[in-house]
């Protein structure tokens, strides 16, 4: 048996099981303070169990509308702190044993995200009124009521009430590009980590505020630009990298077009930009060769980077399989222009 108890999953655990049992509607709001998403104290399980449940339920199973529960280091391991419907006092537990931390909190651009919440139960939205309160000088948090409507808007569908094969049947046909972040019962993770499902975005109640920060990243990383940025010139390479950057785009580089050819055979890419005056493989070359082959970027965008002008020897890089063309020196304001259908998309 592990001498070593998962701090988070624990409390979750706790508490969802309290939720499960009593059918509760309470609004439970999880604050992490530790900034890390993985904390593990060498505390065997069952004492941490133990030690929650006997701090936790009592009060809990007297909540009538709110609970909000923190999470806090101390020299000796951690606080739990929470706090019951509109009473102010805070009730304490310290819990020794060493921290193990992993996995730190980051999401630079969270404020730039808006959500909405499709349910008709108060619980999760006074959740995450409170979460948009006290995170906001952190993370910036903006919920939106149904009506309102944001083209960077993420959406969290309520989906505690479904179960067994339908919330699996439900999570299975999910589109991969859908910007909504499913939130289901606890109970359910485990089903779903047996069928391969668990890192679409879901959330298992009740959460963690780092737990939403952690998908919102994943949905953000997947819903970027990937682009393949190839040039010999280190100083080209940098600068286009920082532009497309800029413009919310993720990036990976090859300084050569053997590179290139490497990478985009193995890795898929919504566009590849490939300087066409390359040593050893120029641009239009890899983009012949990806066409030829069975690869993950056969109807990829392919464009080349060029300083040519001449319309023949335009036209030879168009019979070689290259899709579209920028001139050198790219700007940003050009860049921005030509994505815009991609990112669109």
């Amino acid at each position: 048996m592990s001498d070593n108890s998962h701090v988070l999953e624990v409390i979750q655990g706790v508490i969802a099981r309290h939720c499960l049992t009593t059918d509760s509607d309470v609004a439970i709001t999880l604050i992490n303070k530790l900034q890390c998403n993985y904390i593990c104290l060498q505390v065997s399980p069952e004492q941490m169990i133990t030690q929650c449940e006997a701090f936790i339920l009592p009060s809990l199973s007297q909540a009538k509308s709110s609970f909000v529960l923190t999470v806090e280091a101390n020299l000796q391991g951690i606080n739990i702190n929470y706090w019951v419907d509109a009473n102010p006092n805070m009730h304490t537990i310290d819990i020794h044993g060493l921290l193990a931390t992993r996995e730190p909190v980051s999401y630079d651009d969270i404020k730039k995200q808006h959500l909405t919440v499709q349910s008709h139960k108060s619980d999760i939205i006074e959740n995450l009124n409170f979460l948009s309160e006290v995170t906001e000088q952190n993370y910036g948090f903006n919920f939106l009521s149904s009506g309102e409507q944001n083209h960077e808007q993420l959406t969290i569908s309520d989906m505690r009430q479904l179960s067994g094969q339908v919330l699996l049947n439900s999570l299975s046909t999910a589109s991969a590009t859908d910007n909504t972040i499913k939130l289901c019962s606890f109970d359910a993770l485990s089903d779903l980590q047996e069928h391969q499902l668990s890192t679409q975005a879901i959330l298992a109640w009740p959460f963690f505020d780092t737990d939403l920060i952690a998908v919102m990243s994943t949905l953000q990383a997947q819903s970027r630009l990937s682009v393949l940025v190839a040039d010999d010139s280190l100083p080209s390479q940098v600068a286009t990298k920082v532009m497309l950057e800029m413009l919310g785009c993720s990036v990976t580089c090859a300084e050569n077009g053997s590179s290139a050819l490497l990478i985009a055979q193995q890795e898929s890419f919504d566009l590849l930009l490939l300087d066409e005056r390359m040593p050893g493989m120029f641009g239009s070359d890899v983009a012949q060769q990806l066409n030829k082959q069975n690869t993950p970027n056969n109807e990829t965008p392919k464009v080349i980077l060029t300083g040519i002008t001449e319309e023949q020897e335009i036209a030879q890089l168009f019979d070689k399989g290259v899709t579209h063309y920028l001139q050198k020196p790219v700007t940003k304001a050009v860049l921005e222009e030509f994505i815009k259908p991609w990112q669109a998309a």
